[in-house]
């Protein structure tokens, strides 16, 4: 599933770079129908209905595997039989097809929640699954409900004509699917570490890296939200140059506006300062680790995704943002992004062994 997120902002970005967002301009349908006829031969079709029938997949994934962590499989067939029946109302009251595909979708998915809630087990399922994980997969379910209210909304605002609201939402879309994807990724990381041989961790912390580590996932979110208002107020080239930030050479922009200052703050002092404390933050959490042991590795991977990240964003303004490269280096970030998550739950894993072993010392 973390796999066809990934696919899903890489090409989620390419309808951001070939500016495709708008190349069918209706929802939930595409121009009027479910799979129109010769989406394929349109580039932009192509690319933005592409991008609807691969997050309708992810939607249904992340539906079947938060059923599955709850143990409550049952919610599925409800949210099945919802569907069908509503969308059968909407079809025997004649109503519009746009209504009638959401007459589909919402309902099925608040009968999926109640389903859920109604009948998940009061104790752990098998396996060891447990409150925080159903937590995460319900988070999970909850935030692609949102991101696909997102970016629908989007493009009927922007077919109505209220184009910079609809620029808002272009750019809480990006941020909700950096925030989708963080969730995903722990619940994936918890759920590997129940059906793995729990990792020898070392008994305590010399030093405690997790608050750095939350500091420095803070960070790069924040570096992420400054690039998609970037990226989609079109500012991406406000600053032509790399390192010189103005046509004279020098290292500040002569010229301020919104977008040269966006600019600046992302590609030069976000971008240091995440450099910066990512490092630290991996430096730290490595020394509280040993080679080659799980910590260690995540930690060793997350550096050499910031420091690929870096020279990535400085290659995209040198040769003027070109469109394949400036989506990787989105897909990049968001690799960034899961790492740190990653590493924050191994952390916190590590945290909980070695508390209990310290319990286990006072008991003895």
């Amino acid at each position: 599933m973390v796999t066809l997120v990934f696919g899903l902002i890489f090409v989620g970005g390419l309808v951001t770079s070939w500016q495709a967002g708008m190349a069918v301009p209706d929802w939930p349908l595409s121009f009027g129908s479910l799979n129109p006829e010769g989406w394929w031969a349109d580039f932009p079709v192509r690319l933005e209905h592409g991008h609807r029938l691969l997050a309708a997949f992810v939607g249904l994934g992340v539906g079947v595997l938060c059923a599955m962590v709850w143990g409550n499989l049952r919610a599925l067939w409800v949210a099945a039989i919802v569907s069908a029946a509503a969308g059968g109302l909407g079809s025997w009251l004649a109503l519009e097809p746009a209504i009638r595909a959401h007459l589909g979708v919402w309902p099925a998915a608040v009968a999926f929640v109640v389903a859920l809630a109604l009948g998940a087990r009061s104790k752990l399922s098998v396996g060891g699954i447990g409150r925080t994980e159903r937590l995460l997969a319900f988070a999970a379910f909850v935030l692609v409900c949102c991101q696909a209210t997102l970016g629908g909304l989007r493009v009927t605002q922007e077919t109505a004509g209220l184009v910079d609201l609809a620029v808002r939402l272009r750019i809480i879309h990006g941020c909700v699917a950096q925030a989708f994807l963080v969730v995903l990724v722990a619940l994936a990381v918890r759920l590997s570490l129940l059906v793995k041989p729990r990792p020898l961790y070392e008994p305590r912390f010399e030093t405690n890296p997790i608050p750095l580590v939350w500091f420095a996932l803070a960070v790069v979110f924040g570096q992420l939200v400054l690039g998609a208002t970037m990226r989609h107020l079109g500012a991406g080239l406000a600053i032509p140059t790399f390192p010189a930030a103005n046509p004279q050479g020098g290292w500040l922009p002569s010229l301020h506006n919104l977008y040269t200052d966006l600019n600046f703050g992302h590609t030069r002092i976000g971008a240091l300062f995440v450099l910066c404390v990512v490092l630290y933050a991996d430096f730290r959490a490595m020394r509280a680790s040993k080679p080659g042991r799980p910590i260690w590795l995540v930690a060793w991977r997350t550096s050499f995704f910031v420091v690929c990240q870096a020279a990535l964003g400085i290659f995209v303004v040198i040769h003027q943002k070109p469109k394949t490269l400036a989506t990787l280096h989105v897909v990049l970030g968001a690799g960034l992004l899961a790492s740190l998550s990653s590493l924050l739950v191994h952390l916190h894993t590590r945290f909980s062994l070695a508390k209990l072993g310290r319990q286990a010392e006072v008991v003895q």
